[in-house]
């Protein structure tokens, strides 16, 4: 069974003190503090982009594109797929083309973060895991462990 608790508050202390209880009763897996500093936040659920704390504009395939490499790392994606994976698109007379446009607009706006996206000569593009991103959840919505009652 899966449980997921929205904390609808204008009040944060409230929902910090809701969120604290049930971490503290084993309801919430506890957080860790992350020491690790990252370049590129991407936030899947509000649809945000931070490079250095500074948020980024993308357009909506931009984002979708990003957000693709980022949760596949540590595989070369190949332009054809991306093209049916992002756009959707399965033909042979679409080009290709396209997706070296979007992935160069998308560094352009990464400014110095650029490199998260690597590209391999030939063949599409490639995140590796250990570039400096991460993509977070909503931090106001607790998903809870699957838990059996009783």
């Amino acid at each position: 069974m899966r449980f997921s608790i929205t904390i609808d508050t204008e009040d944060e202390d409230t929902a910090l003190r809701l969120l604290g209880a049930l971490r503290d009763s084993g309801l919430a897996p506890a957080v860790e503090a992350s020491v690790e500093e990252v370049d590129v936040r991407i936030l899947p659920d509000t649809r945000q982009v931070f490079v250095h704390a500074e948020q980024v504009e993308l357009t909506r395939l931009e984002f979708e594109l990003l957000l693709h490499l980022c949760s596949h790392t540590d595989r070369v994606h190949r332009r054809r797929d991306l093209l049916a994976t992002v756009w959707g698109v399965n033909d042979d007379y679409s080009g290709a083309r396209t997706v070296d446009v979007h992935v160069r607009r998308v560094r352009q706006k990464l400014g110095d973060a650029a490199d998260v996206i690597q590209t391999v000569r030939g063949v599409g593009y490639l995140v590796a895991s250990s570039a400096r991103f991460r993509v977070e959840g909503n931090p106001n919505v607790v998903r809870l462990a699957d838990r059996r009652a009783g």
